[in-house]
């Protein structure tokens, strides 16, 4: 991940990260590293939660409704690499995979939510 190109910026704990949110195939993957480069990389991935529309002859279109990753989201992950996986961003390490934890995302930011 390049220091600050295309790069969000967060505080967690004192500490100072760079995230950034990139959608896969059927996912949304997140990456998060200190930026002082000294922590290994955190990862994860989200679901889209969209929902599909019936368009008919089979078809779909998605309602445009997928959750989009913020702050809120990304502290939640730090917060748990911290507490339950021993993750310490001060300390060089090798990548934490966290792609088999199912974060709570009944609270994010919607697509197509008019307030954002």
């Amino acid at each position: 991940m390049s220091r600050s190109k295309n790069s969000c910026r967060i505080t967690v704990g004192g500490v100072a990260y760079l995230w950034r949110a990139k959608g896969d195939d059927g996912c949304i993957t997140l990456a998060i590293r200190p930026a002082n480069n000294l922590g290994g990389r955190i990862r994860c991935s989200f679901p889209y939660c969209e929902t599909w529309i019936p368009q008919g002859e089979g078809r779909w279109r998605s309602a445009g409704d997928q959750i989009v990753i913020t702050n809120r989201i990304v502290r939640r992950v730090i917060e748990f690499a911290v507490l339950e996986r021993s993750y310490d961003p001060l300390e060089r390490a090798h990548e934490l995979n966290l792609h088999d934890v199912v974060f709570d995302i009944s609270d994010a930011v919607r697509a197509n939510d008019p307030q954002t």
